[in-house]
């Protein structure tokens, strides 16, 4: 979507910032999500070959980490017209409870026979790690800049 100059006062006219934001919220989401899903649903194959419970561990530590990403971007996204210090606040707090929440399920699932923890575990660190890859990705092709181009330095 390509903004162009206003008529008169060099100004952009297109979409309002809110529908830019979702856009950006959405394309991060789509950017991140489908690779994720892709690795996820390998995952879970290459599991089956260890077994059922490898495959069902694989698909828990899936959706964990499918859940806790797209938590995290639908939080931002909801709070993205905010004053930055209570964004942060409010992204710290959902940090925690993703914390607390992940501490609670292993705790929760510490001994039980139906997880195999090495499908989980590896399961958990790939999709993490293709998510943040992608969604990096994403970022870095919305080419959203953290200053104005314009300004001068100190101004």
């Amino acid at each position: 979507m390509t903004l162009t100059p206003g008529p008169l006062d060099g100004t952009s006219v297109g979409p309002s910032d809110g529908a830019l934001e979702s856009d950006a919220f959405a394309e991060l989401l789509r950017g991140a999500l489908r690779p994720t899903l892709v690795v996820a649903a390998l995952a879970v194959l290459v599991a089956a070959f260890s077994g059922v419970t490898a495959a069902w561990s694989a698909a828990l530590g899936a959706v964990l980490v499918l859940g806790f990403f797209t938590a995290s971007l639908l939080v931002m996204k909801r709070t993205a017209h905010l004053p930055p210090t209570t964004v942060m606040a409010v992204v710290m707090i959902t940090y925690t409870v993703k914390v607390v929440v992940l501490g609670v399920v292993l705790f929760a699932v510490r001994d039980a026979s139906w997880l195999n923890g090495y499908a989980a575990g590896v399961t958990i660190t790939v999709c993490a790690l293709v998510w943040l890859f992608f969604e990096m990705r994403a970022y870095k092709r919305l080419r959203i800049f953290a200053f104005s181009p314009g300004e001068k330095a100190g101004a």
